[in-house]
């Protein structure tokens, strides 16, 4: 009896549910074989949209701008209200004071003799203090904090455009090993036919044995060259996950950036908008601002004072003491209005040592900004100078490379023919290697050069403009 086709003996739903799934999995696993296309600015805006370091920076921007807003509540009055139930002696000394400074007030009838006797007695009071006139100190502040939150700012913007370089450098030097890889594999693939070669004549006779062995060495070498691009490849492209915020992908990486030269739209460009350079600045105001912080600060305060306050007491009219909790409600009630001032006249001499430390730390900032631009202004010089290199390399390195592979097919054909030696044909070999690597390179490196110098210029879109026609 013949065996029926599986079909029959799953039956047709589930013979059907089986090739589905069959069916998914493939997709699925050619989904996951397939390249994500990741472009240079895609790449930049994920590492702007996810990377932890810049959201903690936005997080300072945020609690700087908290700090302009808690300044702000400086101006408004305080009102404070308080509860005091009371047990004690009957002694007192007449007189009614606001509680402004470090003044405390005492009230009561003075009396004939000393009394240790103890009464209960009761204050609720609602204190207010308003200082409409601060003699600039509440607008120095302000000022300070809003400087406060510029550096912030400042900091967040340097901080995404060194992110922005790092990852545009990540990015070029993966494509390049990608390329670099393609080309060792390249190189495997032509040593490998070499070996076969080398073999077949020393079998024959043709060839003395050690030249297998110089052959099999060369495979060697050149499968090690490409295990450690392989290595690099990887590393590469964990990092530039990392600085994306995300996870190591398949990327398919835009060519244009290994294959063609960057134009000239370049030449054009300076360092005056440099985000460092902005955050220096904006450090160098926050300490001006801080200095007038601390000037304006011994400036005298005027405060408008205004106080209600009911008073319960154990003592009667007539001076009769009352033993029980009759004390604590209170039975009368008063109010004062007044206007105090205070001025620290011996502060004189801390806060000008202060005020001199911060404007030696500004004169210092501005010698480190002198600096950070000197040394940017010279980067731009250096980028251009290597710009102009790069192009000259570029225009010879194909000679070479044609150069190159014509030599080695020249030497392969004579060693097969029995009229070269190895030795020619080894260096033959090594010269086209150093040629396609060059090649590769050189126009890696044009790239590289341009970013240095969108770097040391602080403004990306030339780097984007050079990609153009």
């Amino acid at each position: 009896m013949t065996a029926q086709p599986i079909r029959w003996r799953l039956g047709e739903a589930s013979f059907q549910r089986v090739l589905l799934w069959l069916c998914g999995c493939l997709l699925s696993t050619a989904a996951m074989a397939q390249p994500n296309p990741l472009t240079l600015q895609e790449a930049l805006r994920l590492a702007r949209q996810n990377y932890p370091a810049l959201k903690a920076k936005e997080k300072a921007v945020d609690v700087a701008r908290e700090g302009v807003a808690q300044t702000r509540t400086q101006r408004l009055p305080s009102l404070k209200v308080s509860e005091q139930l009371n047990y004690g002696t009957t002694n007192a000394t007449a007189g009614i004071l606001l509680p402004f400074g470090t003044v405390i007030p005492t009230t009561g009838t003075f009396a004939n003799e000393a009394s240790y006797r103890g009464t209960f007695g009761s204050i609720t009071t609602l204190y207010s203090e308003w200082a409409p006139i601060t003699f600039g100190q509440y607008q120095a502040r302000l000022d300070e904090a809003q400087q406060a939150v510029n550096v912030a700012v400042a900091d967040l913007a340097n901080d995404a455009f060194t992110q922005q370089v790092r990852v545009t450098q990540t990015y070029l030097e993966l494509l390049a090993i990608e390329r670099y890889r393609q080309v060792q594999r390249q190189d495997v693939d032509r040593v490998t036919t070499l070996g076969q070669i080398v073999g077949r004549l020393t079998k024959n006779g043709l060839r003395p044995g050690v030249d297998t062995e110089f052959a099999n060495a060369e495979v060697a070498k050149a499968k090690l060259a490409l295990f450690a691009a392989q290595d690099r490849e990887a590393r590469l492209r964990t990092q530039l996950a990392t600085l994306l915020g995300t996870s190591a992908q398949n990327w398919q990486l835009d060519s244009a950036y290994i294959t063609r030269l960057p134009s000239s739209v370049y030449l054009d460009s300076s360092a005056t908008l440099h985000p460092q350079l902005g955050l220096l600045q904006q450090a160098i105001r926050l300490t001006d601002a801080r200095t007038s912080t601390l000037r304006k600060s011994y400036r005298p305060q005027v405060a408008l004072l205004g106080g209600t306050w009911a008073r319960g007491s154990g003592i009667g009219a007539n001076g009769d003491i009352n033993w029980g909790v009759g004390g604590l409600p209170p039975n009368r009630l008063n109010y004062a209005l007044g206007i105090g001032l205070t001025f620290n006249i011996l502060d004189y001499a801390r806060i000008r040592s202060q005020v001199r430390q911060e404007s030696i730390r500004s004169q210092q900032q501005q010698d480190d900004f002198r600096q950070a631009r000197l040394e940017l202004d010279n980067q731009v010089s250096l980028a251009d100078q290597r710009l102009q290199l790069a192009q000259q390399q570029a225009e010879q390195a194909p000679v070479q490379l044609r150069a190159a592979a014509r030599a080695y097919r020249q030497q392969t054909l004579l060693y097969d023919g029995g009229l070269g030696d190895l030795t020619a044909l080894t260096q033959a070999l090594y010269n086209l290697r150093k040629a396609e690597t060059d090649q590769l390179l050189i126009t890696n490196q044009a790239w590289q050069t341009l970013l240095s110098k969108t770097a040391a210029t602080g403004d990306f879109a030339p780097f984007f403009n050079a990609l153009r026609p």
